[in-house]
């Protein structure tokens, strides 16, 4: 019963809208109110079953990553999170359910390893009763610093004993105080008694993994300081590792983790990289909100401060939009494996009220839609993948010029931005402090540019597209930006026109504005051919709007969202987590007039009129304009969340 209230109060709350948040110069009587979309199931249906496996993961069968529902304060013993566990996965749609799994992150920082032993055997004793699939993090930020490594045996012994136990992760590995001049090597190091191996406790992790069927889930990310530049490759130099993993590539995922102080693009083309060269079978991405403090981001349209400086509630400003798309830019290459973390109510996903847990329209308008878009075949095969990549980098020298820089230079000045020498090597006039601030590609047009691994043979990877490596990439660009671009020009067409982003493959059409922060004057546009068809299709997208397209037969269907929040009370510190996390939960935190943003989608090319049906949340209202003598479809959107459309 409290469950039903806590989903019926949230639904009358989002209809409950009042009409003055619309702006007044587009509120005409030409504009309608929508009627309220609903969270809709699809079929469930089960995930494929491989021996050997305890999870089989692939295009077809995408995995969810759903960390516990935060209830802070509780007491950190298995049981008690076991029990979160279960009321955390079965409040999950049964559609999602049946591909999601209940990270569990507790205790590597604090607990020692026997402590940790302890609460994970303990925790599995539960949710083997309660049938609750679950991964567990071993290693995060700084272990390797403060506690001795689990030995594989430890490790296999959870794997034998319960049956819950799906794999391990091992997270921010980047942040652990190797750098490019120093590879932490199999030998013993110790530091102050700890053993701070780490290729040791990665092998041995990985061991234990593959002998029992688990996975073994890498999230990783770079740092344009502390020369933790490539650094996935960058291990991987360790001929061993890479053998390891290659071998048991069915049992490995490496995510690419969205937080850093920069080199995001480097960081996911590495990943890329290591996918397609089969040191993983699966990549993935980690979503969070707090990149936005690590970018050192305050207010919208302010460059911002230094990395980690503002206060963690800035994270609110973080758009959920925003994680519909960094999910599309690696969705689109491949991405299998997804996760969401972050302050305010771990990314601001959910809560618990009266004992249930809730969720946000961040989890029902943004991450469990493109849950079911992965569910639905819109991700690619690798094939369809390699098919998009016309260039890739052969990394030889982990630390050359090529892959060095704010971003890697290969990457600057194509969907990444451009940085100069002196801002690079001096901080000279660099307004960044030390982080790009830049991590949604700013063009579709070069896919995404993969860099692969030391010891991978490039031209039986890729035997079709070019390979630029550290000894060719001086002869062909003379390190000069636009001489780079002309050469990726010719290999890369220009398939649409515009200053937006827009990505089309396996029958799906993405369309996104770019700006990070920035939300004066973003207005950015794209034009496009649809190709099944061949009506043109211009869209005028704000900052934080994504779409996404897809014909079948004579109907479009289109997916849209430009959900953000007002975040002034939290920022200024005149509310809480819990008070602002509630009140979103209940309608709340998405009212503000200046948050309800103008979306034109302009279709041409039509016989007669085409029929338009439309849904939305928060009070979205949409206008029809039609030209017959164009044939031209004009509809425009003014919402605050998430909007559905068919035109037929």
């Amino acid at each position: 019963m409290k469950k039903l209230l806590c989903i019926m109060l949230a639904l009358i709350s989002v209809v409950l809208i009042p009409a003055s948040v619309f702006a007044a110069d587009k509120a005409s009587e030409d504009f309608r109110e929508l009627e309220q979309l609903t969270l809709t199931q699809t079929e469930p249906r089960e995930r494929k079953q491989v021996d050997g496996l305890r999870l089989y993961v692939d295009e077809e069968n995408p995995l969810f990553m759903m960390r516990n529902c935060p209830d802070w304060g509780c007491p950190s013993t298995g049981e008690v999170y076991a029990e979160l566990a279960k009321k955390t996965y079965y409040a999950l749609p049964q559609d999602m359910r049946n591909f999601t799994v209940i990270y569990i992150d507790e205790g590597p920082t604090y607990f020692t390893p026997e402590e940790q032993l302890f609460f994970w055997d303990e925790l599995l004793t539960y949710t083997d009763m309660y049938e609750v699939p679950v991964v567990l993090q071993s290693e995060c930020f700084c272990t390797n610093k403060t506690r001795d490594p689990f030995t594989e045996e430890e490790l296999s012994e959870l794997f034998k004993k319960h049956e819950t136990l799906m794999g391990f992760v091992q997270v921010e590995l980047s942040t652990n105080g190797v750098t490019n001049e120093k590879l932490a090597y199999d030998e013993v190091t110790e530091d102050n008694g700890v053993n701070r191996n780490i290729l040791a406790r990665m092998k041995s992790c990985v061991k234990a993994c593959a002998e029992n069927g688990g996975l073994f889930i890498w999230q990783d990310m770079e740092y344009i300081y502390w020369k933790k530049t490539c650094y996935v490759n960058f291990l991987l130099q360790d001929k061993e590792l890479y053998d390891l993993l290659k071998e048991n590539s069915e049992n490995v995922i490496i995510m690419d983790k969205h937080n850093g102080h920069g080199r995001h693009f480097s960081s996911q083309s590495n990943i890329l990289g290591c996918w397609l060269d089969g040191v993983c079978g699966n990549w993935g991405v980690n979503l969070e909100n707090f990149l936005w403090y690590e970018e050192g981001l305050l207010d919208y349209d302010e460059i911002g401060v230094a990395p980690n400086e503002p206060d963690f509630s800035y994270t609110a400003k973080y758009p959920p939009a925003l994680y519909g798309i960094d999910l599309i830019a690696d969705m689109v290459a491949g991405a299998t494996v997804y996760s969401i973390e972050g302050t305010i109510g771990r990314g601001g996903m959910y809560r618990y009220i009266n004992g249930e847990v809730c969720f946000s329209p961040t989890a029902s308008e943004i991450i469990y839609p493109f849950f079911q878009l992965a569910l639905g075949g819109a991700v690619p095969s690798k094939e369809q993948v390699k098919e998009k990549i016309k260039v890739a980098f052969k990394m030889n020298i982990p630390a050359t010029y090529a892959l060095r820089g704010n971003e890697a230079h290969i990457l600057q000045g194509l969907y990444a931005d451009s940085f100069t020498l002196a801002q690079e090597l001096f901080d000279i006039n660099n307004p960044y402090f030390d982080c790009t601030k830049d991590w949604v590609p700013s063009t579709g047009r070069y896919y995404v540019i993969p860099i692969l691994p030391i010891h991978s043979d490039a031209d039986a990877v890729l035997p079709d597209s070019c390979i630029i490596n550290d000894f060719n990439y001086w002869f062909r660009f003379l390190f000069i930006n636009p001489v780079k671009k002309a050469f990726f020009n010719r290999l890369y067409e220009e398939t649409y026109e515009g200053d937006g982003v827009l990505f089309d493959i396996n029958d799906y059409i993405y369309i996104f504005n770019s700006n990070e922060s920035k939300v004066t004057d973003s207005e950015q546009s794209v034009r496009y051919t649809l190709p099944e068809s061949g009506l043109g299709l211009n869209t005028v997208f704000v900052a934080h709007t994504y779409a996404i397209f897809r014909e079948e037969g004579e109907r479009l269907n289109i997916e849209m969202c430009n959900l953000r929040l007002d975040s002034e009370k939290i920022c200024a510190g005149l509310e809480s987590e819990d008070e602002f996390l509630t009140d979103y939960i209940f309608g709340g935190k998405r009212n503000d007039p200046k948050d309800f943003r103008a979306s034109v989608i302009e279709l041409t090319g039509y016989e007669s009129q085409p029929e338009v049906k439309a849904l939305g949340t928060n009070g979205a209202k949409m206008k029809t304009e039609w030209n017959e003598d164009t044939g031209t479809l004009t509809l425009t959107i003014i919402s605050n969340g998430e909007v559905r459309i068919t035109v037929e």
